[in-house]
């Protein structure tokens, strides 16, 4: 079983069309770190992702917040964790506890917490080649997480 997916996306939207087919595949509870330079589209994947599970309203990175929920048909919870600078920081904010809920987490900036990470996650990192162009690879850690990648292989 193939434990990744790699595509490289030519535009925004090209993007976007990536994150509608992730989020079709996307089973509660999924555990989802975001990986890649600033401005190269960790955040414009939360939004579609969370937009195609069902929540309409404003998507925006909690790089301030840190953490943002929105309630859709089921729970999401996107965090930014861009300025922490200590794991005594994840314990202020309840970090595990987001993680012990029966939702949708995305993880931007997760270098920090990898240590407080369960097994089973999918790694999505995005390498900028061009100001349109990305390079998405996605990597399913554990069984639920990989059984994803699979499906993604098969069916993009």
């Amino acid at each position: 079983m193939d434990k990744n997916y790699s595509t490289t996306t030519n535009s925004p939207a090209e993007t976007i069309d990536f994150a509608k087919k992730l989020a079709e595949l996307i089973k509660v509870p999924a555990l989802i770190l975001l990986k890649g330079d600033l401005g190269t589209g960790k955040t414009l994947i939360t939004k579609a992702v969370v937009s195609e599970l069902g929540y309409h309203g404003d998507v925006t990175s909690p790089t301030f917040n840190l953490v943002q929920e929105y309630q859709a048909d089921l729970e999401i919870i996107h965090m930014d964790l861009y300025r922490l600078d200590s794991s005594e920081e994840l314990v202020e904010i309840g970090f595990e506890d987001y993680l012990n809920r029966e939702a949708v987490v995305f993880i931007e900036w997760p270098e920090l917490a990898l240590s407080l990470i369960p097994a089973d996650f999918i790694f999505i990192d995005i390498e900028k080649i061009s100001d349109n162009q990305r390079k998405i690879t996605v990597r399913g850690e554990g069984n639920h997480s990989s059984l994803l990648i699979e499906r993604l292989n098969q069916e993009c």
